[in-house]
């Protein structure tokens, strides 16, 4: 291993000198308090010069002097010298960069917990299995080990997170993407012309304040609840309370508004005066979901839904058994007509049905024919920001013709119980879409697009919100007064720097400020930093938040009780089983978060909240104890078949992988005998070390690390995962 990284290590500094050759650096033309630069390859900028150079002084014009590097760069590592030279300036310290054309592409192995969601074998093509990622070029704090450089596509380079590498993201500078989509027949270079030419025209309003907002959501989103949908939008009012004024509009859409809906959406989001859109949808890196069949408790539609359902399963199956087994399965299995399954495999019909499926999805090829208007659209989907493909979703919004200069979507799938809006508010004050990536992303989130656009501070805020967070970006001082600004999105990102300046007694001001706030965005921030930071002190805040009169804070307290699964937590988490089960959303949570805590205990519990309780219906009560057996019945389960010696390694593999989404105390002895054990295969050992590196909320996190540090091993792999797995639990930066 170490000769094959000393072979990597040579072949990446060969690389790196070529590439520092082999550009043409252009310094800012003017003087401005911070600034920018833009890295595009010497072809992309030959066939589209003039564009380029017009965009390069857009960004001058609006206050931000603009590094101009050109080249054919041979890695990554020499971009990334030079934004941390410039941002390292203090005369004129780098904000942000931009990335034009075919630009390298960092894709990071080992690091999946930094995603929201990617949960990949890593041990599958590498190209799906490792995420495409500039957290590579904008957080200097990271460490990788450079692997390999792809084969078949050149652009593409392979680093590993390095095991004592920081923990955390937290960006110090922002980055776009502005990666033409390439398309049998059309130019890339010519979209990429019109595109920075749009870009330059959209600058030149700089009156535009964010005044027109709408928001939609496919089916499926966040279990359809109601009641997070709902809450969302009282969010948006507290943090853009523009929006709700006369002469502003704010608009919001749901999937089941009208059927199909993807036909409205095509509508509102070609509105050439909307500012945002925000959708939130499942997504590919082609498609945006939108709807499923048709909802409805008349008789026809549930039967031409189990048709419709029929025509799609059958045909597949019956190329593995055959018609007639297929269709004997599915009629005894479904209890339905054999005639429904016969017909299963009428031709026209399912021509039918895949014409019918277009209706219900947004595709790349359906926003190629339109004029996109909302300037900047954020989405909150799998995959639709994978620049890295030739077409990608965000892509064909902003290479088509209208007014779409900027988006943040992501290259991997996402995880839905997250906080999309988090700092959105800001936008209303000026703040670039690169600064709300910036403290809002994940390995995987990006901005596809111009990272320095922005909207006209919309008065409400005396101060450049840009300057600040590079001119005092960590600096106490200047945030401890905005802890009094009446915006709820600046006081939430003043507890933010007081985090990343190491303030002195921030666990008892955030504890205070959940307590104090009126505000459901600065109680959110508040939670999510004393849970994310001091998982020990939160007990005493989550056990009042799981029962917050915001639905995220309940919803995202649940998360955060699961994983720090302190059992002092087991009365507030019963209780709020039991008196919000209701809540689809945050049933789910909490359902799956019954594995964190023993279900002997969660009974008790659950019968002493019950004593003396006047109940009606025991709904709830029956799924909250339906809830406790099948956590219990499947970690018996796994205990099992991690006891049965000689099994696949993939039985092991998924018993245990299955603990860094739910990773409980329960399991943890378990996970470290194996991790100890010597007479268990190499591979299986690594599974557990791994594993418990996702205990880093863990109430028992300490013990963990101290059990880790205590196994001794000369194998270089173990040894690596096991340095990894302690530095998570110990937080290390």
């Amino acid at each position: 291993m170490n000769r094959t990284r000393n072979i990597a290590s040579v072949v990446l500094m060969l690389l790196v000198s070529l590439g520092m050759a082999a550009q043409t650096i252009t310094k800012p033309s003017v003087k401005t308090p911070t600034s920018f630069a833009v890295f595009v390859d010497q072809l992309s900028y030959e066939k589209a010069r003039t564009a380029i150079d017009a965009y390069r002084q857009s960004v001058e014009a609006d206050g931000l002097g603009t590094y101009l590097v050109v080249g054919d760069f041979k890695s990554p590592e020499s971009i990334r010298e030079l934004l941390v030279k410039y941002h390292a300036d203090k005369k004129q310290p780098l904000e942000g960069c931009v990335f034009i054309g075919d630009i390298p592409i960092p894709m990071i192995r080992d690091a999946q917990y930094l995603t929201s969601a990617f949960k990949m074998n890593q041990k599958a093509d590498w190209k799906e299995s490792s995420v495409p990622s500039d957290r590579f070029y904008d957080d200097f704090s990271l460490k990788f080990d450079f692997i390999r450089q792809d084969a078949d596509r050149p652009l593409y380079f392979y680093y590993s997170l390095r095991a004592d590498s920081k923990t955390r993201l937290s960006p110090d500078i922002y980055s776009g993407r502005i990666k033409p989509v390439e398309i049998e027949g059309v130019d890339k270079y010519r979209l990429l012309s019109d595109y920075l030419m749009k870009v330059v025209r959209e600058k030149q309003d700089t009156d535009n304040v964010l005044d027109r907002l709408s928001m939609a959501r496919g089916h499926g989103y966040n279990s359809e609840d109601k009641l997070a949908w709902a809450a969302e939008q009282l969010a948006l009012r507290e943090q853009m309370p523009r929006l709700f004024r006369s002469g502003s509009t704010v608009k919001f859409f749901d999937y089941d508004d009208l059927f199909p809906m993807k036909n409205i959406l095509l509508n509102e989001v070609q509105d050439p005066a909307l500012d945002v859109m925000l959708f939130h949808h499942h997504g590919s890196s082609e498609t945006e979901y939108i709807n499923g069949l048709p909802e409805g408790s008349s008789l026809s539609v549930s039967i031409e839904n189990i048709k419709f359902y029929l025509r799609a399963k059958l045909p597949s199956r019956a190329r593995e058994v055959g018609r007639e087994q297929a269709i004997k399965e599915y009629s005894e299995r479904l209890g339905v007509p054999r005639q429904w399954c016969e017909k299963a495999f009428d031709s026209l019909k399912l021509v039918q049905d895949s014409l019918f499926n277009e209706t219900l999805d947004i595709h790349t090829y359906d926003v190629r024919k339109l004029r996109p208007g909302a300037r900047f659209i954020l989405f909150d989907a799998c995959f639709n920001g994978s620049f890295h493909q030739k077409d990608y979703l965000a892509g064909a919004y902003l290479f088509a013709p209208g007014h779409t200069v900027a988006a943040v979507a992501g290259t991997v799938n996402a995880l839905q119980d997250k906080w999309p809006d988090e700092f959105v508010g800001l936008l209303a004050a000026g703040m670039r879409v690169g600064q709300f990536n910036r403290f809002t992303g994940y390995l995987e989130s990006h901005v596809i697009g111009d990272p320095t656009f922005h909207f006209k501070n919309d008065g409400a805020l005396a101060f450049d919100i840009n300057k600040a967070l590079t001119v005092h970006d960590r600096d106490a001082a200047f945030w401890r007064k905005q802890l009094s600004c009446r915006l709820p999105d600046v006081e939430a990102m003043a507890l933010r720097q007081l985090l990343y300046a190491g303030e002195k007694g921030l666990p008892e001001l955030l504890r205070r400020t959940y307590l104090a706030s009126d505000n459901f965005v600065v109680r959110m921030e508040a939670v999510k930093l004393l849970s994310q930071n001091y998982p020990e002190l939160a007990v005493a805040t989550l056990k009042e938040s799981l029962d917050d009169s915001y639905e995220l804070v309940r919803r995202l307290s649940a998360e955060y009780v699961e994983r720090i699964a302190d059992p002092a937590l087991i009365p507030a988490f019963v209780g709020a089983f039991l008196n919000r089960g209701h809540e689809k959303r945050l049933s789910f949570r909490l359902s799956g978060a019954m594995m964190a805590f023993d279900s002997g205990a969660l009974q008790r519990e659950l019968d002493r909240q019950l004593e003396g309780r006047i109940v009606y219906s025991d709904t709830i009560i029956n799924e909250i104890r339906q809830a406790i057996r099948v956590s219990q019945t499947r970690m018996n389960a796994d205990l099992k078949e991690l006891a049965a010696p000689g099994q696949k390694s993939s039985v092991y593999r998924n018993a245990i992988y299955g603990y860094r989404n739910h990773p409980t105390p329960l399991m943890a002895d378990e996970f470290l005998r194996i991790a100890a054990d010597k007479a268990r295969p190499m591979e299986v050992r690594l599974y557990a070390v791994h594993t418990l590196g996702w205990y880093d909320l863990c109430y028992r996190r300490a013990d963990i690390a101290r059990s880790l540090r205590q196994i001794k091993t000369d194998d270089k792999a173990l040894a690596e995962e096991l340095s990894r797995s302690v530095n998570r639990l110990e937080h290390g930066e």
